[in-house]
C-alpha cells in the first residue's frame, strides 16, 4: 500500500483527474470528493468529480457541489490522466455507467476507509481505522501542505460527521477531534451545518418513519430489530435515496437492540440490506459479505434478490447465527 504523500505526488503529476464515489453517495462520499476536487482545482488540475447519482437533495446545502456531475452530463468521453475513487470499497460500487464514461482513465487511485476493499487500484492508501474518508482527505491535504478554503472545509466536516453519527461512533478517535477543531477554527459553524444535515429532513421522512415502524419486527429476545421499506411505501411518498439516511439509527438505538437491519426494495426488485452494529463481536461486515457485501464491523451493507420478505428471512437467519453464538 502507498503512503499519502505517493498518493499526493501522483496527483500532483497528473494534468486531468476524476473523482469518483461510490452510487447513493452519503455525506462522506459527496464530501470527500467535492473537497478534494476544489483543492486540486485550486492546484491547476483539470478535474471532473463525478458520481453515477448525482448530489442527494439533503446534501445539495454544501458549498462547491455543483462541481459534481453524472454521467449523461457528460458531451464526450472520458481520457484522464488519473482516476481518483473515494470511499468505495469495491470498483463496482462506481457504477457501470460510471465506468462506461472512460475512454481512458489512466492511473487508478483508491482512497478509502472500508476493511473490506481489496485494494484494487494501481495505487491504495486504506486506512480501515479511519472514521470516514473525509479524514484521509484532510490529512492528504495536509501532508502535501495544500490549500484548504472554505468549500473543502465544510465538505471534510460534512464526509467526518455524518460518517461517525456526529462525533458519537466507536470509530471516532483523538485525532477526528483534531481534525475538527482545525476545521472549526478554519471557519466551520458547526450549528449551522449541523442544522442543515440534520434537522432539515422533508416531512415524507416522517411519513416513511411512521410506515416503517409499522413494519418493526424485534426478534432474538430483543437484540436483533428490522424493518422494511417496500417499493408501495416509496411511490406513495415519492422518496428520494437520502430521504432514509440514517433511519435505521433510530431501531439501532432502542437499548437491547445489538444489530439494526434496514430492507429497501430498489426499483429494479433488487434489496438494499443496511445493517449496524454495536458490538465488534457482532460483526455485521462478514455478515454482509455472506451475501456478497461488506463494509465495516459495525456497519456494513449489501444488495440481494427479492423478494423484499425473502431476502429478510435469508439475511435475518445469518444474523441470528452470529447473536446465538
Amino acid at each position: 500500500m502507498e503512503t499519502l504523500r505517493q498518493i499526493g505526488d501522483a496527483l500532483l503529476k497528473a494534468d486531468s483527474i476524476a473523482v469518483l464515489s461510490h452510487v447513493r453517495p452519503d455525506g462522506d462520499a459527496i464530501g470527500s470528493a467535492v473537497a478534494l476536487g476544489q483543492v486540486l482545482s485550486q492546484l491547476g488540475k483539470q478535474v471532473t468529480v463525478l458520481n453515477e447519482d448525482g448530489v442527494p437533495a439533503a446534501l445539495e446545502f454544501l458549498p462547491g457541489v455543483s462541481m459534481v456531475k453524472r454521467p449523461s452530463d457528460l458531451e464526450s468521453p472520458l481520457v484522464v490522466d488519473v482516476t481518483l475513487i473515494l470511499d468505495t470499497a469495491s470498483e463496482q460500487r462506481a457504477g457501470d455507467e460510471v465506468w462506461a464514461t472512460f475512454a481512458d482513465r489512466g492511473v487508478l487511485i483508491n482512497l478509502d476507509h472500508h476493511v473490506s476493499n481489496p485494494g484494487y487500484g494501481d495505487l491504495n492508501f486504506i486506512a480501515a481505522k479511519a472514521p470516514a474518508t473525509g479524514e484521509i482527505v484532510f490529512d492528504l491535504i495536509k501532508e502535501m501542505d495544500w490549500p484548504l478554503d472554505e468549500i473543502s472545509r465544510y465538505n471534510i466536516w460534512a464526509g467526518i460527521s455524518t460518517d461517525t453519527g456526529s462525533f458519537r461512533y466507536p470509530s471516532t478517535t483523538a485525532h477526528t477531534f483534531e481534525v475538527g477543531a482545525e476545521l472549526v477554527r478554519g471557519g466551520v459553524d458547526v450549528g449551522e451545518i449541523s442544522q442543515d444535515l440534520y434537522e432539515s429532513y422533508p416531512l415524507r421522512r416522517i411519513f416513511v418513519l411512521r410506515e416503517l415502524l409499522k413494519e418493526l419486527l424485534i426478534s432474538c429476545d430483543g437484540k436483533v430489530a428490522s424493518w422494511k421499506l417496500k417499493r408501495a411505501v416509496i411511490n406513495e411518498h415519492g422518496v428520494q435515496p437520502s430521504d432514509t439516511e440514517g433511519l435505521i439509527d433510530v431501531i439501532r438505538s432502542v437499548d437491547s437492540v445489538v444489530i439494526a437491519v434496514f430492507f429497501e426494495e430498489m426499483e429494479d426488485g433488487k434489496i438494499r440490506v443496511s445493517a449496524r452494529s454495536k458490538t465488534p463481536n457482532a460483526d455485521v461486515g462478514k455478515i454482509c459479505a455472506e451475501f456478497g457485501g461488506g463494509g465495516h464491523q459495525l456497519a456494513a451493507g449489501t444488495r440481494m434478490a427479492g423478494p423484499i420478505d425473502e431476502a429478510a428471512v435469508r439475511f435475518l437467519s445469518s444474523v441470528e447465527k452470529v447473536i446465538n453464538g
